[in-house]
C-alpha cells in the first residue's frame, strides 16, 4: 500500500521487506522532487546527507519481519545518526526501537519547524497529516516540461470553451494550444491545474496532482506505427529541472506540421549571375513595410528558388493573379523561412507612381522602377511576351526550373487546393532543379551533419546535455562545502573521551563500582551521541504549517460531498453539475437497456455528448467515484461503464443527486 501521499499523489509505497521510504518535496513550490526506497537506515541517511537545506522530508519505515537487535543491519549507529541531525524532531531511538512496527516523520532539513512531527507505533492504523502554507503571492519560477509518448494516469477536465472552443482545440497546433493554456493559467492563478496532455486532433486535457504517475502511451495498438502522432504531457516543474531548449515555439510548430525542413547550411547562390540579371540592388520589405534598397546578394541569400514576377497594375489579369501569388508566397515563408522561395517583382507599370502603388500591396522583393533597361533585358532573356508571367530559377545554377507557361497555372491550382497543395508544388519544383545542384546540396548537408556529430562527440559530458544535468543536479544536490551548519558540528574523539570521563567520575562519586561505572559511562556517552542533541540549535524556519496525528486511515469522501465539491469548483453553478449527472444517467440507462452491447459502455471524452461532462471541472472525477472508469487509447481518453458495475445502484445515486441539484 501507499505509505506517503503528497497533495493526493501516492508517491511512495511500502517495501516487501523491512525498509525506509523517503520523499523530498520542494519547500517553495510544493513539487515532489524525489521518491526513493532504501533497505537500510544507513543508505537513507547517506541520501539525506546529499539533499539541500530547506527541503521538506517525509519518511516512512515499516518493519514486516522481526529483527535481531544485536545483529540487525537496519540499526542507526553513531556514523549514520549524523546524517539525520539536520532533521529537527527526528527521533533516532524511536525510529529503531524493536517495539515499534512503523515510524513516520515529516520535517524540514536544517530546520526544526513547529509542524515537524513523528509517529512511532506498534500498530498500523495510524497516520500523520501535515498541512503547509506555500506562499502563492510570490510563486517560484516554474516552466512546463514536456514528456513525449507519455500520458497521465488521469485527467481533470479539458481547456474551457471560453478559452478555446472544443472544435478549435481539435484542429489547433501545439503552439496555439500552449498559448491558450497560458491564457487559462493567467485567468485562474489559484487553479489546481499543473499542466496538460494532448496530441494532434485531440483536446487540451488539463491535469492536476491526481494525474500522477505518468506512463508510456506506446504499445496500446499493435497496428500503430512509430510515425503516428504521439501524446505529449506537459507538467510544471521548478525552472532548474526543465531543459533550456524545452519550449513549444511557433517556428518549431511550423516545422513539425510541414513536410518542408530547413537545413542548417547556407545556400551557395550564383551571385554573379543574379547581379548581372537584376543589378546590384533590390527593394526589400523584410525588416519593415517601407521598401528599402539592399544588396541583391543579401536580398536573395539562402533562397533555394528565385522567381521573377512580371506584372503591372494596369493589367486586369495581373490584379487577379497577384493576391493568389501573395497567399502562395506568405505561406511558403512561414513553413520555409530559409532555403525556400524568393520572388522578385519586375514592373511593367507606366510610371513610378503606378509602380509604388502596386508594389505597396506586395511582400516581395522588387527591381527598382528606374532600372527600366534591366527589366527589359530580363523579359528578353526569358522570352516574356505577355503579363502576368512568372519564371522560377534554380538559385545554385541560374537555370530555369518552371517556365512562364507553367508557373501561373500551377500556382493558381495549388492555392485553390490549400496549404498542403502549396507545399507539394514547392517540393515538385525542387525536384526539377539540375542534378548537379541536388548533389551539391547533399554534400553540404552531409558535411553539416558530420560537423555536428563531431561537435557533440567532443562536447561529451561538458556539452549541452551535460550542462542540463549539471543544472538539475545543482538544484537537487547539496553543496556541502559552504553549508556548515550547527547541526553538523559533531563531537571529536577527544570530546567523547572527555564526556566518558565526566560521566564515570560522577557515577563513582555516587557510589557505583569502578568497573560497572566505566561500562555505564561508555553506554551513556554513546547514547548521547546517537541523540539529535543539536535539534535545539536548529532554527524554526519560515515555512508555516500544522500537523496532526490521525487514528485510522484517511476515510473516503461521501458522494454528497463529492457533488458539493464539483459545484464549488464551478463557482457554485448547480446547472453544470445537474447537466453532468443527467448526461451520465442517460449513459447508464442505455447500458441497462442493452447490457451486452459494448457500444453503449465505451465513449470518447471528446465526443459531443460526453464533452458535457469532460468540460466541467471535477465532472470526470465525480463519475469515477460513482463507478465509471477512464482509460487511454491511442486516439483519445475513453470513459467506460465496466461490466461489474451495479447499474441499478448507479441510477439510484444519480436520481438522488439530481433531486438536490435540479431544483
Amino acid at each position: 500500500p501507499e505509505c506517503i501521499t503528497v497533495s493526493g499523489v501516492p508517491c511512495a509505497r511500502t517495501m516487501k521487506k523491512n525498509g525506509v521510504s523517503t520523499v523530498i518535496i520542494d519547500e517553495v513550490s510544493g513539487c515532489i522532487l524525489q521518491s526513493k526506497a532504501f533497505s537500510q537506515w544507513k543508505f537513507a541517511g547517506s541520501f539525506l546527507d546529499s539533499v539541500p537545506n530547506g527541503r521538506i522530508v517525509a519518511i516512512c519505515r515499516i518493519r514486516y519481519e522481526e529483527e535481531d537487535g544485536n545483529n540487525s543491519d537496519n540499526s542507526i549507529d553513531v556514523s549514520t545518526s549524523r546524517n539525520f541531525k539536520r532533521l529537527g524532531g527526528f527521533d533516532v531511538n524511536a525510529a529503531t526501537a524493536s517495539a515499534n512496527r512503523f515510524y513516520l516523520f515529516v520535517g524540514q532539513l536544517n530546520c526544526h519547524p513547529v509542524w515537524a512531527t513523528s509517529l512511532a507505533s506498534s500498530g498500523s492504523n495510524e497516520s500523520i497529516k501535515v498541512s503547509l502554507h506555500i506562499n502563492k503571492s510570490s510563486p517560484p519560477k516554474a516552466r512546463l516540461r514536456s514528456e513525449t509518448n507519455t500520458i497521465p494516469a488521469n485527467i481533470s477536465t479539458r481547456l474551457p470553451e471560453s478559452i478555446m472552443p472544443l472544435k478549435t482545440q481539435l484542429a489547433a497546433t501545439n503552439f496555439q494550444k500552449r498559448v491558450a493554456f497560458n491564457a487559462y493559467m493567467e485567468k485562474a492563478p489559484d487553479s489546481s491545474v499543473v499542466g496538460y496532455a494532448t496530441r494532434p486532433d485531440a483536446p487540451v486535457y488539463l491535469i492536476d496532482n491526481k494525474s500522477f504517475p505518468f506512463r508510456s502511451s506506446g504499445g496500446h495498438n499493435q497496428n500503430s506505427s512509430p510515425s503516428d502522432p504521439s501524446w505529449v504531457t506537459y507538467h510544471s516543474l521548478p525552472d532548474p529541472l526543465v531543459p533550456d531548449d524545452d519550449e513549444v515555439a511557433e517556428e518549431v510548430k511550423m516545422a513539425s506540421n510541414s513536410s518542408i525542413s530547413a537545413p542548417k547550411f547556407d545556400v551557395p547562390i550564383v551571385d554573379d549571375y543574379f547581379m548581372g540579371l537584376l543589378g546590384n540592388q533590390l527593394f526589400s520589405k523584410r525588416s519593415s513595410s517601407t521598401p528599402t534598397l539592399v544588396e541583391t546578394t543579401n536580398a536573395l541569400a539562402n533562397s533555394r528558388l528565385v522567381a521573377l514576377y512580371f506584372s503591372a497594375h494596369w493589367c486586369g489579369p495581373c490584379r487577379g493573379f497577384t493576391p493568389l501569388l501573395i497567399e502562395f508566397y506568405n505561406y511558403l515563408k512561414e513553413v520555409a523561412p530559409t532555403h525556400g522561395l524568393e520572388i522578385v517583382f519586375v514592373s511593367s507599370d507606366r510610371d513610378e507612381g503606378q509602380f509604388q502603388q502596386y508594389y505597396g500591396t506586395m511582400p516581395f522583393l522588387a527591381l527598382p522602377f528606374s532600372n527600366r533597361a534591366v527589366a527589359q533585358q530580363a523579359k528578353s532573356v526569358f522570352g516574356v511576351r505577355g503579363i502576368p508571367s512568372m519564371v522560377v530559377i534554380d538559385s545554385l545554377s541560374g537555370r530555369i526550373v518552371v517556365s512562364p507557361d507553367e508557373s501561373r497555372q500551377e500556382v493558381h491550382q495549388a492555392c485553390q487546393r490549400g496549404e498542403q497543395a502549396i507545399e507539394r508544388l514547392f517540393q515538385n519544383w525542387l525536384e526539377k532543379v539540375p542534378e548537379e545542384s541536388k548533389s551539391m546540396l547533399d554534400i553540404l548537408a552531409l558535411s553539416c551533419q558530420e560537423a555536428e556529430a563531431g561537435a557533440k562527440s567532443s562536447e561529451g559530458e561538458s556539452g549541452s546535455r551535460g550542462a542540463e544535468n549539471t543544472k538539475a543536479q545543482s538544484y537537487l544536490l547539496r553543496n556541502k562545502e559552504p553549508e556548515k551548519t550547527k547541526s553538523e558540528k559533531l563531537p571529536s574523539t577527544e570530546d567523547s573521551a572527555t564526556r566518558v570521563k565526566e560521566i564515570f567520575t560522577k557515577l563513582v562519586a555516587d557510589g557505583m563500582q569502578p568497573n560497572a561505572a566505566a561500562a555505564e559511562a561508555i553506554k551513556q556517552a554513546t547514547a548521547e551521541q546517537k541523540q539529535p542533541s543539536s535539534v535545539a540549535e536548529l532554527e524554526e524556519g519560515t515555512l508555516q504549517g500544522t500537523s496532526e496525528k490521525c487514528a485510522g486511515e484517511m476515510g473516503s469522501i461521501a458522494v454528497e460531498k463529492m457533488a458539493e465539491n464539483v459545484c464549488q469548483l464551478n463557482a457554485g453553478d448547480k446547472t453544470k453539475l445537474a447537466n453532468v449527472l443527467s448526461t451520465a444517467k442517460k449513459y447508464v440507462a442505455n447500458v441497462r437497456k442493452d447490457p451486452s452491447n459494448p457500444r453503449f459502455r465505451n465513449f470518447r471524452l471528446s465526443n459531443k455528448v460526453f464533452d458535457q461532462i469532460t468540460s466541467v471541472s471535477g465532472g470526470i472525477e465525480l463519475l469515477q467515484n460513482l463507478g465509471f472508469q477512464v482509460f487511454h487509447s491511442d486516439i483519445d481518453f475513453v470513459a467506460s461503464i465496466p461490466l461489474s458495475a451495479d447499474l441499478k445502484l448507479m441510477g439510484d445515486v444519480f436520481d438522488s443527486l439530481l433531486k438536490t441539484y435540479n431544483s
